[in-house]
């Protein structure tokens, strides 16, 4: 009968050795944890690169008067830049307790940073090119305040993703389960395996990267400043074949820095089409080889995490970034369709989180509508993105043509200005450019005016207020009414007079508010009172 009470007693002394808090175990001093030993190597390169105008600047002043000072301004500098970029290495410290993540830091003025565990919303792994060819990655931790974040750069690829099952999936030491072997303290007084209890698993993946979506990376507009570079780079290979002159462009007696008008649009209408191919070809491949280089590798999982389900998005070829969030932080989502992606097909899916440093991040590149919507569903619960919406009647649309008749009548007058000075002043009267300017301003106006009123519409399901709105790029917004913490109805003398309302849902995730513009009053009411019944119905008679 007493056997039982014969193996409790030495463990029972062993561990009460270890000093207690009332609220929390504390986990003795040898829990404190390091940065990997190559943050002597990552620091010091990044405040290098930090420092390289400083010392460019100083070793350029210093070096008018001797280049050997020059060069020890320059070396000095460098010095100093790399002994402060150690100072990380030798001063930061961590540990996760069974509540709470503790980093200590700092040198002269020591600061110890301290998040509890149920308030971390977010880690996110990221390796540079330098951090994978060391085998280090930079964790940041994100605990849902502003300025909250804390970052521990670098831990090795072991110890990070350790940290993040810590942090988000499993307590780190304590268990409640019986103890075991491993789970009681060495005689030689060192800390106990921090392993979780449970071991991680894979998780469900709702999405990866499918390689022949990269057919919708030249459509998106995002990377035009590529082509604006490559027609920049074509341009400067006929800059001798156009007579641009040393001191800018004189037209005097038909001709145009001495060269007749005839001929300079001739050699223009050469150039042009060579510019637009070559920009178009620089455009294409540029944007394929930058969308495989970021997306490389992507993948969504779904895991379990402490408190429920988590969201893992990983991706990246030279530099690898992988973000875990509680799915019970997101609040909603958007999908955006593009001019000419969604000729094709495509569109772009962003969350709309809390807690992250970019509340809206991109969960999918540019994919097919199907998959955003697919996918949208699964994260979302519910298929918003498909819900029938309820236009906002006729009086939007004379709005935006009205609109469209005004901004076409200015960049008419816009262009008679250059047409004006050179009929004065060169004899050369180009009548077209405002005739062109007229007719282009008009169709894409109007065109402009009748995609934006009929896109624009909104509806509320049983958790989501969905709005759509746009112009030539539509973007559909889902955002759970849970998540709406108040409105903003306004109204201008103009829509006073035509009985709109422009209607704001303010929220703590995404850009903070979802607009949904020229909405009849009557319609706006309703709705607010609809979709927030207990923050709008006091305030409605």
């Amino acid at each position: 009968m007493s056997t039982p009470e014969v193996p409790d007693v030495p463990e029972i002394r062993e561990v009460s050795e270890i000093p207690e808090v009332p609220d929390a175990p504390v986990v003795p001093d040898a829990e404190w944890q390091r940065l990997a030993g190559w943050t002597a190597v990552v620091s010091p390169l990044s405040t290098l690169r930090q420092a390289i105008i400083p010392a460019a600047i100083g070793a350029f002043g210093a070096g008018q008067a001797n280049v050997f000072i020059g060069l020890l301004v320059a070396a000095g500098i460098a010095v100093v830049a790399a002994l402060a970029g150690m100072v990380p290495w030798l001063t930061t410290s961590y540990r996760v307790t069974p509540t709470h993540l503790e980093v200590r830091k700092g040198l002269l003025n020591r600061t110890t940073l301290t998040a509890r565990l149920d308030r971390v919303r977010s880690v996110d792994l990221s390796s540079t090119l330098i951090h994978r060819a060391l085998g280090v990655t930079k964790v940041n931790v994100g605990t849902g305040v502003d300025e909250g974040q804390i970052t521990l750069d670098s831990l090795t690829k072991d110890a990070a993703a350790r940290l993040r099952r810590e942090l988000l999936h499993a307590a780190p030491a304590t268990s409640t389960s019986a103890p075991s072997a491993s789970a009681v303290p060495s005689a030689e007084g060192s800390s106990p395996e921090t392993e979780p209890a449970e071991a991680p698993s894979e998780g469900e993946v709702i999405a990866r990267l499918d390689w022949s979506w990269i057919r919708y990376a030249p459509l998106n507009l995002k990377n035009l400043a590529i082509a604006v570079g490559g027609l920049g780079a074509v341009f400067g290979a006929f800059s001798d074949l156009i007579p641009w002159g040393s001191f800018g462009v004189r037209v005097t007696n038909g001709e145009v820095n001495g060269v007749p008008v005839d001929e300079v649009v001739r050699m223009l209408f050469i150039a042009i089409p060579i510019a637009i191919v070559g920009a178009a070809a620089v455009w294409a491949i540029g944007s394929c080889v930058g969308y495989a280089v970021r997306w490389w590798d992507l993948q969504v999982v779904r895991e379990q995490g402490r408190e429920g389900t988590t969201l893992r998005r990983s991706f990246g070829l030279t530099s690898t970034r992988a973000t875990t969030v509680e799915e019970a932080k997101v609040r909603g989502a958007t999908s955006t369709v593009g001019p000419l992606i969604g000729l094709a097909g495509g569109a772009d899916l962003n969350l709309l989180t809390t807690g992250l440093d970019d509340n809206s991040p991109a969960v999918l590149p540019t994919a097919p509508e199907q998959v955003v919507s697919e996918v949208g569903t699964d994260i979302l619960g519910e298929d918003a993105f498909s819900a029938a919406l309820t236009g906002h009647g006729p009086r939007p649309r004379r709005r935006y043509w009205f609109r469209a008749v005004v901004a076409t009548v200015v960049w008419t007058l816009v262009a008679l200005v250059p047409t004006v000075l050179i009929g004065v002043f060169g004899d050369v009267w180009l009548w077209w450019i405002p005739v062109a300017m007229l007719v282009l301003a008009l169709v894409l106006g109007l065109l402009g005016a009748e995609l934006r009123h009929r896109h624009l519409g909104h509806a509320l399901t049983d958790r989501y207020l969905v709005v759509r709105s746009g112009s030539y790029t539509a973007v559909r917004t889902a955002l759970q009414t849970d998540g709406i913490i108040g409105w903003r109805v306004r109204q201008t003398f103009f829509d006073r007079r035509i009985g709109l309302a422009q209607v704001t849902a303010m929220t703590a995730a995404g850009q903070e508010h979802v607009d949904i513009p020229d909405v009849p009053l009557e319609t706006a009411v309703a709705l607010t009172a609809a979709a927030t019944p207990r923050t709008v119905s006091e305030f409605v008679e």
